[in-house]
């Protein structure tokens, strides 16, 4: 059985609310995704087998930085880009490292061309997402308060 900390709990909470408001790309979108980028590595160009899941959905800006959790702020990504390699890096400075000077304008071009695809699609205002924020800070503050008060029972009772 897995163990989760407290701190992933926490983290938990807070990527469950944003996703009501931001909700992780559908099936549908995902296939768009393997389709436009045809299977490969955005950055690399590592052909990927989407029935083994070798591949992964790289968000473009992180979620720490601002990032949505909209399909255009992802790209297909093979595991050692997107997990060892690239990790908070802006994806243009890794493109440019990874790619090198004879892959790198195609790439990026590919990459742009994708998330102009995302213009005029909803988003959120910044009032709501505003809101939001308040109120997963709220949850986050009483999940807190319960952690304390049960801490304490255990305290009380050993």
């Amino acid at each position: 059985m897995a163990k989760h900390s407290v701190p992933q709990a926490r983290n938990q909470i807070r990527r469950s609310l944003r996703a009501i408001l931001d909700p992780h790309p559908s099936a549908a979108e995902l296939a768009e995704l393997w389709e436009y980028f045809g299977s490969a590595c955005a950055y690399c160009g590592l052909q990927l087998e989407r029935h083994e899941r070798s591949g992964h959905t790289d968000h473009l800006l992180a979620q720490s930085a601002g990032g949505a959790n909209g399909i255009h702020n992802h790209v297909l990504s093979c595991g050692r880009c997107n997990g060892d390699e690239k990790r908070e890096e802006p994806w243009e400075s890794f493109l440019s490292r990874k790619a090198g000077v004879e892959h790198f304008a195609m790439r990026r071009e590919r990459i742009v061309e994708w998330l102009a695809r995302a213009q005029g699609r909803s988003t959120v205002s910044p009032d709501i997402l505003a809101e939001a924020e308040r109120a997963t800070s709220e949850a986050v503050a009483a999940f807190d308060a319960a952690v304390q008060r049960i801490r304490a029972l255990r305290v009380a009772g050993a």
